[in-house]
């Protein structure tokens, strides 16, 4: 009877199985398969160029070093308004906003065991301001209101700093990897401080006090962390194990990573956005962010003629602006009227926000004319000499508008040519010499202040700045960018930008092109990611699931 019973359940089973064979409203559901569930992947484009929180000032560098090291505060998830302890607890400022004290972290190590004590946050700060940055620059951002007297230690876990000139933005600069703290007695085992020279050891090694360690870095292929287990903010919840940040120049590389699930995130040229989007298990999402998109000119190129103004106002009419935002950026762009981003203070003393330029091949022609830089007989202005243009190895739209401002210039009769190379030797060729015209570049925040953009855009080296190395300077607009920085008056600030721009954008060391929405799809197992635009990951936070 039970044999019975059972044969006829096993014929019903059967045929409620046949029936639901040809039903369309019969769901099923399949266990994806997470690969490398302790791992998060990211394929990009370019090498770091450096690992040394020092004189690191580029996107590739600070993707490794926001992990490995750690600065006095830091910011979580999407906020960019507050400041959160990291290796300070709490702080204090004076009433006169000169005199800052820090309570700092107890009971923590750097990955190789040593303590973390008030004596390496004196030494980072004081190394920063002595190195001097030779190839990047980057010390600029301490040296603007701290010098090597500044960070006095009261005693192992409090420190106390008095700065040259109060900085509204102080508290912001120290969470920029400039700002990050190192072991004092590693550097001083390998080569120690020497005044305007880099650290060639700390530029291929890290020993900091975050989450994560250096485990190996194969240049050009890949760089590979792994959790610190001495890390202070423990391992306890939910966090990855290892972290793996690919070098793929090729676009089909990165998109194929991603699609069958390789990568966990990937840098994906807007151009080919669609061939992500709307595929399963991918998640393309834009977000506002302050990274803007620039020419830079280079005033003091043997190309002798990049030095007039007229030149390089009739290259500013000569970018075809529009077609890099529906072209290269695929509508993801807007126009920037300056040096200042929308979304930041101060955006409106730019024209209330309108461009000086437009693209306008007639203007332009009429301005060289004018200047006396006429066509010859073939046809050639300037005695024949070529522009040279540049861009980084794996950027589809800085190609796309390379070639298309190449194409505009020989409208114009000027003769240009378009260069790749690999992210470290473009940087090498900016920050280092004078051995180029044109470079397509971009630029994120540093800090959440629009001196940010402006001081190292268009303040000369004079005052501690040309970041892009243009070699452009302007007395008066110096003195402008001085007096926002360390005025606490809004109309006065308003002014001084105000009059800084009405100068720099009719002699531009720059030709202003867009401000761009963020885009790095990911697959949607990852999860706690949130896009900051100050800081851009955090690796801590993510996991899968």
């Amino acid at each position: 009877m039970n044999n019975k019973k059972v044969g006829l359940l096993a014929i019903g089973m059967c045929l409620l199985m046949i029936a639901a064979s040809f039903s369309g409203c019969v769901e099923t559901e399949t266990e994806i398969e997470i690969k490398n569930p302790d791992t998060i992947v990211f394929y990009t484009i370019g090498d770091p160029k450096t690992l040394d929180p020092a004189d690191a000032y580029d996107t590739a560098s600070g993707e490794v070093i926001f992990s490995i090291y750690e600065g006095l505060i830091t910011y979580k998830g999407a906020d960019t308004e507050t400041f959160y302890p990291s290796l300070a607890t709490d702080w204090s400022v004076s009433n006169d906003s000169l005199t800052w004290t820090f309570n700092l972290r107890e009971n923590v190590k750097f990955s190789n065991g040593n303590d973390f004590t008030a004596e390496d946050v004196k030494y980072s700060f004081d190394r920063v301001l002595i190195m001097d940055a030779p190839e990047s620059g980057v010390s600029w951002i301490l040296s603007q209101c701290m010098d090597t007297n500044s960070t006095k230690i009261i005693d192992d876990y409090t420190i106390e700093i008095t700065l040259t000139d109060p900085y509204g933005g102080f508290l912001a600069l120290l969470g920029y990897t400039v700002g990050y703290i190192v072991d004092k007695e590693t550097v001083e085992a390998h080569g120690g401080v020497v005044a305007d020279t880099e650290n060639e050891w700390m530029k291929e090694h890290a020993v900091g006090t975050g989450p994560y360690m250096l485990d190996h870095w194969t240049h050009k292929t890949e760089v590979v962390l792994v959790k610190n287990e001495n890390y202070w903010g423990g391992w306890d919840g939910k966090h990855v194990d290892k972290v793996v940040i690919k070098t793929a120049d090729e676009p089909a590389t990165r998109i194929l990573a991603l699609l069958n699930g390789d990568a966990d995130f990937a840098y994906i040229p807007y151009e080919n956005l669609e061939d992500v989007e709307g595929e399963d298990g991918v998640i393309v999402q834009p977000y506002d962010s302050y990274d803007v998109v620039l020419v830079i000119l280079n005033t003091k190129s043997n190309n002798a003629y990049l030095a007039e103004a007229e030149v390089r106002q009739a290259l500013s009419y000569a970018f075809n602006y529009q077609s890099a935002i529906d072209d290269a950026y695929i509508g993801y762009m807007s126009r920037l009227p300056g040096c200042i981003p929308v979304g930041m203070p101060y955006y409106e003393t730019q024209n209330n926000g309108v461009p000086v330029y437009d693209y306008d091949l007639v203007e332009a022609e009429k301005i060289l004319d004018d200047a006396g830089y006429t066509e010859n007989d073939d046809g050639y202005r300037f005695n024949a000499t070529t522009f040279r243009i540049f861009y980084n190895a794996g950027n589809a739209e800085r190609l796309k508008m390379s070639l298309s401002f190449q194409q505009e210039l020989t409208e114009l009769g000027i003769i240009s040519t378009v260069t790749t190379e690999g992210w470290p030797q473009l940087l090498h060729r900016m920050f280092a010499t004078s051995d180029w015209d044109i470079i397509f570049m971009g630029w994120g925040p540093d800090y959440n202040d629009p001196d940010d953009y402006i001081a190292p855009f268009v303040g000369s080296a004079d005052i501690g700045q040309d970041t892009y190395n243009t070699g452009w300077k302007n007395e008066t607009v110096d003195e402008m960018i001085l007096k926002a920085k360390y005025t606490t008056d809004h109309e006065e600030r308003s002014d001084a930008y105000q009059t800084a721009f009405d100068i720099y954008i009719h002699d531009p060391p720059m030709i202003f092109i867009g401000q761009r929405q963020y885009i790095r799809p990911m697959r949607d197992w990852v999860q706690g990611y949130s896009y900051n635009p100050v800081r851009e990951w955090y690796w801590y936070d993510y996991y899968k699931e």
